[in-house]
């Protein structure tokens, strides 16, 4: 990393503590994952999925939340720099049935969503992210459920639909050994 890289990581971090009164926590021990998934690296520091949000770990091992509602500019820079990856180009689309909402791709299959220069949603459609108790893309229907009460979207359009609290995502079947295909929290462009 950069110096430049480096006091900007440094910026971003000490940012987000001046939004957050609550006292810093360390980060929770991961659990065991599901075969094939890897838990949230919080040792070396990223990011961990959230109903809320995302999860900022310092590689300390020190969380801060990214919160739906934060700016769209503190997210991009935290999650970009985190992620190790350039600022990704920000698109609009005005036909979602919230009003026009902006999305940021990353090359790990994270979208950010935006509306009115907050953060408002994510939604990933690739291994490697997790919550911190390892459900992520690729977790076979039977581990999520040991890891995390789930109901089953009744009559979705969309496929085997799931939700778990805050979060929600997609199975490729609704037998033990389906697979999580993608996983959302907040504000989804999902048409119905």
């Amino acid at each position: 990393m950069t110096l430049a890289r480096t006091a900007l990581t440094l910026s971003a971090l000490l940012a987000l503590a001046g939004c957050d009164t609550a006292t810093e926590t360390p980060a929770p021990s991961p659990q065991a994952a599901p075969p094939g998934q890897e838990t949230a690296q919080v040792a070396q520091g990223g990011l961990a999925l959230e109903g809320e949000g995302l999860r900022a770990f310092t590689a300390q091992g020190s969380a801060r939340a990214l919160s739906f509602g934060m700016s769209q500019d503190m997210v991009l820079t935290a999650v970009s720099t985190l992620l190790d990856t350039g600022t990704p180009t920000v698109t609009t689309n005005a036909e979602c049935g919230a009003g026009p909402t902006q999305f940021a791709e990353y090359p790990n299959g994270l979208q950010l969503t935006f509306q009115d220069d907050r953060f408002a949603g994510w939604f990933l459609d690739a291994p490697g992210l997790t919550t911190a108790d390892g459900v992520g893309v690729g977790t076979r229907h039977a581990d999520l459920q040991s890891a995390r009460e789930i109901e089953i979207v009744p009559d979705s359009t969309l496929g085997v639909e799931f939700t778990s609290g805050d979060l929600g995502g997609f199975l490729s079947s609704e037998g033990p050994d389906g697979t999580v295909e993608s996983l959302y929290a907040g504000l989804t462009c999902f048409f119905r």
